[in-house]
């Protein structure tokens, strides 16, 4: 065995040179490199924007880099984190929800709560906000003291922190938990968890409250300040950010809006008596993360730079502009179809959530979206959390992303962004008033259509929905959906008949496709049959298979069954009779050419026109027409189907076409 070196200098004396003998790669060098991949393309090429609208480049280096003092972990302005590091990094808490709405008793209720705390989660929501939307087994209404005692049994209140998620009644709700702890008999002083009153993001969620903005703003001051004297390490105020993101607001406009409804409830402690020392520390925010591992780390480590300077700005001082943030993944990403890749997307949101620093961490189960939402789906959430926090190491490196020239450049835009956007609100009369006047439905709205667009085109792919999907999946229980939200119109700011506005909506950003998809599922039920595509492959197989792959895959998004006869499976037609007759006995409902440029040239309009002459249609082509457009359409060639083609619009054409029925709601 060789002996190992006696001394640091040794040690480093005993690495193998492997850089020396290279010359240093200046940046021209890798551009360069990169051209010959691209061919000679323009390296913007490779440029791509988050849903905000900040710009991804495609090299970072300090040259292009923005500078900001980034301080050192628990410090301000807190981008590396919350807490100061002593020993070993923190590991962030797994909360897990509990829906009221999942029971029918509070002892069912305390089954679930119980089976969270026994198999992994650390902290608990009694999440009862849902119920309040009537409808279900467990009326929210009833947790009172008593029931709220029975819920909870067995668990230990001074070392699992508990949660609410109360709706708009947060006052009755925070009076019977904290009911339930003083009946503990443990120290109050000892206690953690929160009473999640969050009054804005209620009104957001369900257009209605039923004290009125002003009048639940006065009772959030009072329930903070009263939760500061009673149970210091008991946060009364959650600011959360999920109704919004749940409308489609992209990243820049969920922390502005964060910032802003954050400050809405400063101002609110301030009335009550609280400092705001006192204030921030009522304050916990609920921010959201998705697939997009980058963007959001980078938006949590903005989070904690944006907080300290309003709470600075205040009058904080010391650590209490340290936000503490809880991260929910989010619902919009998830889908109905192939829900098992949601267990791949929630991994990759956990992980940002990880990565950026949060200090709790909800990961949603896969079967969110399903009529049934079972023990499996917890379990796997729980696993997913556990894994990454147990196993993965994560938790060993303290901002494991800071010092990435893309991370800190991302980090520091993001701010700049969500900073602007924070300041239109506030001159605008602050978060309830740009909420009472819809204008911040109108621009999360238009931000919405834009990405839906790029959903529509593909180039934001969703995996197992509008790419590679399984058609012969069965059709998803669909999880019931609520009515019965009062969404009229009211005397908009006067308690004495609530608060009333159109509330915000809840998308998922698969829905349009999983739309089509539901149509050919109806088509099936009704015809025997779904939607069928027949390939009319011309040439070899080494010229038509890439487009007929592609192809394919490009109905199957909309439900659309592929299918050819085995001759043009296996060497194409080489005669267009041949390949008009075994189109003509598929029975297809609609029909796609697919080769190569050269043959399109050569063939492309024989064949159209021979199709269409048959009978035959609609007819559509797998590629870019160039220059062949006008003759090809003049030939009866009604769609193109290529790489950044509205899929959507294309597939819901021919459902129409078809004559697929169309659902209800």
């Amino acid at each position: 065995m060789g002996q190992s070196p006696t001394n640091a200098d040794d040690s480093r004396s005993s690495r193998v040179p492997l850089a020396e003998g290279f010359d240093a790669p200046s940046e021209q060098d890798w551009l360069d490199l990169v051209s010959k991949v691209l061919k000679g393309g323009d390296i913007s090429r490779l440029e791509s924007t988050t849903p905000g609208g900040l710009r991804i480049e495609p090299l970072y280096n300090p040259a292009n880099t923005s500078e900001v003092g980034l301080g050192t972990p628990g410090e301000a302005p807190f981008v590396r984190g919350s807490m100061p590091i002593e020993g070993e990094a923190p590991t962030w808490s797994l909360r897990v929800e509990v829906p009221v709405a999942d029971a029918s008793t509070p002892s069912e209720l305390n089954d679930l709560v119980l089976e969270a705390l026994e198999r992994g989660a650390t902290e608990v929501v009694i999440a009862a906000d849902d119920a309040l939307l009537g409808g279900v087994p467990l009326d929210a209404a009833a947790l009172d003291g008593a029931a709220l005692d029975r819920a909870l049994s067995g668990v230990m209140v001074d070392i699992a922190p508990l949660h609410l998620r109360p709706g708009g009644d947060f006052v009755q709700m925070a009076a019977s938990l904290a009911g339930v702890w003083s009946r503990s008999e443990v120290d109050q002083g000892a206690l953690l968890g929160g009473f999640g009153a969050d009054p804005i993001a209620v009104l957001a969620r369900t257009g209605s409250l039923g004290q009125g903005i002003e009048t639940a703003l006065t009772q959030l001051g009072d329930l903070a300040r009263r939760t500061a004297e009673a149970t210091p390490g008991v946060r009364s105020i959650t600011v959360s950010s999920v109704p919004f993101v749940n409308a489609g607001a992209d990243e820049v406009q969920e922390l502005a809006i964060a910032l802003s409804v954050g400050a809405a409830y400063l101002r609110a402690c301030a009335a009550a008596g609280l400092s705001v020392n006192d204030a921030c520390h009522q304050i916990e925010f609920t921010l959201t993360t998705d697939a997009d591992v980058f963007t959001g780390v980078a938006k949590l480590r903005a989070a904690r730079r944006l907080w300290n300077t309003v709470a600075t700005a205040c009058g904080a001082t010391g650590r209490s502009g340290a936000a503490r943030i809880n991260v929910r993944t989010s619902e919009t990403m998830m889908t109905e179809r192939d829900p098992w890749v949601n267990l791949l997307r929630v991994t990759a949101a956990s992980l940002a959530a990880a990565l950026g620093g949060a200090d709790s961490l909800t990961t949603l189960p896969y079967d969110l979206r399903l009529g049934e939402h079972g023990e499996l789906g917890r379990r796997m959430a729980r696993n997913t959390h556990l894994l990454l926090a147990e196993e993965s190491n994560l938790a060993r490196v303290v901002d494991p992303m800071g010092g990435s020239w893309y991370i800190e450049t991302l980090t520091n835009e993001l701010a700049d962004s969500a900073w602007s956007r924070f300041q239109q609100i506030e001159a605008e009369g602050g978060m309830p008033a740009v909420l009472l006047d819809g204008s911040v439905a109108e621009q999360i709205a238009d931000g919405a259509v834009r990405r839906f667009a790029k959903v529509a085109t593909r180039r934001t792919p969703i995996t197992g929905v509008s790419e590679f999907p399984n058609l012969d999946e069965p059709a998803p229980g669909r999880a019931e959906t609520n009515s019965s939200v009062d969404t009229t119109s009211g005397s908009i700011g006067s308690d004495n008949a609530g608060t009333h506005i159109e509330p915000l909506p809840r998308i998922h950003w698969s829905q349009d496709f999983e739309t089509l998809r539901d149509r050919s599922d109806r088509h099936q039920e009704c015809t025997g049959n779904r939607p069928t595509v027949f390939l009319v492959n011309l040439g070899s197989v080494a010229r038509h298979t890439a487009r007929a792959t592609f192809a394919s895959n490009f109905y199957a998004a909309g439900g659309i069954s592929s299918t050819t006869s085995t001759l043009g499976s296996t060497t194409g037609f080489e005669d267009t009779e041949t390949a008009v007759s075994d189109a003509k006995s598929s029975g297809a409902d609609l029909f796609c050419i697919c080769s190569s440029d050269e043959i399109y040239a050569e063939r492309a309009i024989e064949v159209a026109t021979a199709l269409v002459g048959a009978g035959l249609g609609p007819v559509h082509l797998a590629g870019r027409p160039g220059d062949l457009e006008d003759p090809l359409r003049g030939a009866g060639i009604g769609e193109f189907i290529y790489v950044g083609a509205d899929v959507l619009s294309i597939l819901t054409l021919v459902h129409d076409q078809v004559g697929t029925p169309e659902l209800e709601g």
